[in-house]
């Protein structure tokens, strides 16, 4: 049997993650990662150093692959350009299918309401800018190419080395419950479960995708569980006007959007692929 290559463009956090799984898709899957460097792993993989702003080496290899695209936009506007210059690179060739990890941030601060993938977008930063751009791009390119694509909405991830431990060790001061906002969270090892079963999906045009672990939760909430686990002492706790004018403006501008996402869409194409539903176990999994 002929093995064809999974290509994981932009490999970083999450395709370590695909990568570490690779026992369940080696009898299907060459695994090919393009990064900034080049990195070490078992027989199955390769790792392919890549300039994604100037890719000027063949890819021949992206021939009758599938095509996991994680690789951040560029900050020059709030277009994509780097993920546009990918695209007409691969053009020249035919993949299978192409997944993008998009953001939630694509929808904007919906004020706690639900949201679901028939909400109009309403991206408010910079970031969530360039990739509602990079949702129309990877749209049209599918559907020029008559392709499988699909698009996951992500929240935060959290898992392993991606949990804000320095700012609980700082002991930050906290938002007071009452004027938190609303966030979503998946565990990256739920999201790498759901990116291996997309490989499966028989789809001839682009599905849009929420993903989370389905239970929204208060930011400061996720932080007294951290405090809860680590066995530290709560912090302060601040207004959200005190917060707003303490943090810096990435962390912010995250305070700013407040949603629930509608996962319905999700558990009915993916079913089972989330272990942790409950956010103490992902956390202890996680420390």
């Amino acid at each position: 049997m002929n093995k064809s290559n999974l290509i994981l463009a932009g490999s970083g956090y999450l395709g370590e993650s695909i990568i570490a799984e690779y026992k369940i898709i080696k009898d299907t899957f060459n695994i090919i990662e393009l990064c900034r460097s080049i990195k070490t792993h078992k027989p199955g993989v390769k790792s392919i150093q890549i300039d994604f702003d100037n890719i000027t080496d063949d890819m021949k290899y992206i021939e009758g692959s599938v095509v996991v695209y994680m690789a951040p936009p560029d900050t020059e506007s709030l277009k994509d350009t780097r993920l546009n210059k990918f695209l007409n690179k691969i053009s020249y060739y035919r993949i299978k299918k192409l997944i993008y990890i998009s953001t939630s941030g694509v929808y904007g601060n919906c004020n706690g309401q639900i949201v679901n993938e028939e909400n109009q977008i309403n991206p408010l930063t910079d970031r969530a800018k360039r990739r509602a751009n990079a949702e129309s791009q990877i749209k049209s390119y599918c559907k020029r190419n008559n392709i499988g694509g699909i698009i996951f909405r992500v929240p935060g991830i959290y898992g392993r080395n991606r949990l804000p431990i320095k700012r609980v060790m700082d002991r930050d001061p906290l938002i007071k419950i009452e004027e938190s906002r609303t966030t979503n969270l998946i565990h990256v090892s739920d999201l790498t479960r759901l990116v291996i079963k997309a490989f499966e999906l028989s789809n001839k045009e682009t599905e849009i995708i929420n993903v989370s672990d389905g239970k929204a939760i208060k930011t400061t909430k996720y932080y007294e569980i951290i405090y809860k686990a680590l066995n530290i002492k709560l912090p302060e706790y601040i207004s959200y006007e005190q917060a707003m004018s303490m943090y810096d403006e990435k962390r912010a501008s995250f305070l700013k959007e407040s949603r629930v996402l509608d996962i319905t869409k999700m558990k009915e194409l993916f079913p089972d692929c989330i272990k942790y539903e409950k956010l103490e176990d992902g956390i202890e999994k996680s420390l």
